[in-house]
């Protein structure tokens, strides 16, 4: 049984990886490219795609210091 989960889960990632080649090739995202290039809206384009790429990033852990790390920096 854990063989074909395995295999299922295999087989969804390289669907995945192979959509996201065909995504980048894509004629939609070429004429997105040449819309931003003939425009002038590099800044704005790189700014509204960290947007967005901050905005799906998945939150960083916060470590906490331990107490006898947090002493010896407050003795330097």
């Amino acid at each position: 049984m854990s063989a074909e989960v395995q295999q299922e889960e295999v087989s969804a990632e390289s669907e995945a990886l192979k959509s996201l080649r065909t995504f980048r090739k894509s004629k939609d995202l070429e004429d997105f490219y040449r819309f931003i290039n003939e425009n002038g809206l590099r800044r704005e384009a790189h700014h509204a795609l960290e947007f967005i790429h901050n905005k799906l990033e998945k939150p960083k852990k916060k470590t906490r210091v331990r107490k006898s790390k947090a002493k010896a920096k407050k003795l330097q």
